[in-house]
């Protein structure tokens, strides 16, 4: 039963401070859930644990065999139910309740390490999420003023991916400079409007690529830890590339020297 304190709790969720406290965030959709329920069945331990499950009678009556075999709380509601918690203005049929892993794997410092720095859009976060998944970059680490991982606008811009990669939050100048120390040979790769030509470069496919937001760019102090800065040319008339987009040109080129 959908009762009025579970209708609160979720509608709540939409805010950081909330999602920190209940330790839940919301996945939303056919698509979005179904993704999540295959990732965690193709792993022997799965990052994310679906709270409660609420659907509707269609979505049951397409999914009855997998319903049977998940072994969550699940909550058959109406339409009308649907629309009183969903984030969306049309409502699609199912919506997870999920549980925020307590613990993160830490990265690997031999991988391509993708960086954000201070981006605050929802869905530009998500779109690089999907984009590092695109590219099978395992890691992103973003620093601690980025847009909130589990924000509802994130996890549905990372269209899935957002259970596949490992995200980290930390402070960028304190991740660069053990990364420096550790490994002096790894360079770490910036996007900037003062750089080289990225496509004139021949690139080290082990490293570390940050980008900052538009507005902003990426700050001094993190700029200080770089050992290359490298700019995607403008050929036609555009004001500015959209930081999603900068970073699947950046992850193309950079994966382009491992294939």
């Amino acid at each position: 039963m959908l009762t009025k304190n579970k209708i609160k709790l979720i509608n709540s969720l939409d805010r950081k401070k909330n999602r920190k406290e209940h330790g839940l965030f919301i996945v939303e959709g056919e698509k979005m859930v179904d993704e999540l329920i295959a990732e965690c069945e193709a792993r022997t331990t799965c990052q994310y644990r679906i709270s409660e499950l609420f659907y509707t009678l269609g979505y049951k009556e397409k999914r009855i065999a997998d319903l049977e075999e998940l072994n969550v709380l699940q909550t058959l509601i109406t339409e009308a139910e649907l629309e009183k918690i969903s984030n969306f203005s049309s409502p699609n049929q199912v919506l997870a309740l999920v549980e925020i892993p307590k613990d993160k794997i830490p990265y690997y410092e031999e991988d391509i390490v993708l960086m954000i720095d201070g981006v605050i859009d929802p869905g530009n976060l998500g779109t690089i999420i999907r984009c590092a998944d695109w590219f099978g970059i395992n890691h992103v680490i973003c620093s601690t003023n980025c847009v909130g991982l589990y924000n509802p606008k994130v996890v549905q811009a990372s269209m899935g991916s957002i259970f596949r990669i490992n995200v980290l939050y930390l402070e960028l100048t304190t991740v660069l400079a053990k990364m420096r120390k550790n490994n002096p040979l790894k360079p770490v790769y910036g996007a900037t409007l003062e750089g080289e030509n990225i496509y004139e470069m021949n690139l080290n496919s082990n490293s570390a690529i940050v980008v900052g937001s538009e507005s902003h760019g990426i700050s001094a102090e993190v700029k200080a830890h770089l050992t290359k800065e490298v700019k995607i040319p403008q050929m036609g008339r555009g004001e500015s590339l959209n930081v999603a987009s900068a970073t699947a040109i950046l992850c193309s080129e950079f994966k382009r020297f491992t294939v």
